[in-house]
């Protein structure tokens, strides 16, 4: 799994990516009309959820310290979507996707 610290609510919280945030992540992608900065402000959301482990708290719908509009407003907060701190985030969720998809090795035949 891939993690890494952020100030968020004027604290140090993790982020933190593995299977059950891509999980969530492509449900959300499947979604008609789902755009990129939701997708964003999604990711960072689940990845907090998994960083802080509150998953039993979120799949028992009980209230979290936070919620989706606290991930936007902390992409305004550190700069937008092309802020140093959010491609951050960004390129370790797509180390974490490298990692974790399976290559296509096809053998070679002779």
């Amino acid at each position: 799994m891939f993690e890494t610290k952020i100030k968020f609510q004027g604290k140090e919280k993790t982020i933190k990516f593995g299977s059950w945030v891509t999980g969530n992540i492509e449900k959300l992608v499947n979604k008609e009309g789902y755009g990129n900065i939701e997708l964003l402000a999604s990711l960072i959301f689940f990845g907090l959820i998994m960083g802080e482990k509150l998953r039993a708290s979120f799949t028992a719908n009980e209230k979290l310290p936070f919620d989706i509009f606290d991930c936007y407003d902390w992409i305004d907060e550190v700069g937008g979507i092309t802020s140093d701190e959010v491609q951050r985030i960004q390129d370790l969720y797509v180390k974490h996707n490298e990692m974790n998809v399976p290559k296509d090795e096809k053998k070679k035949e002779q």
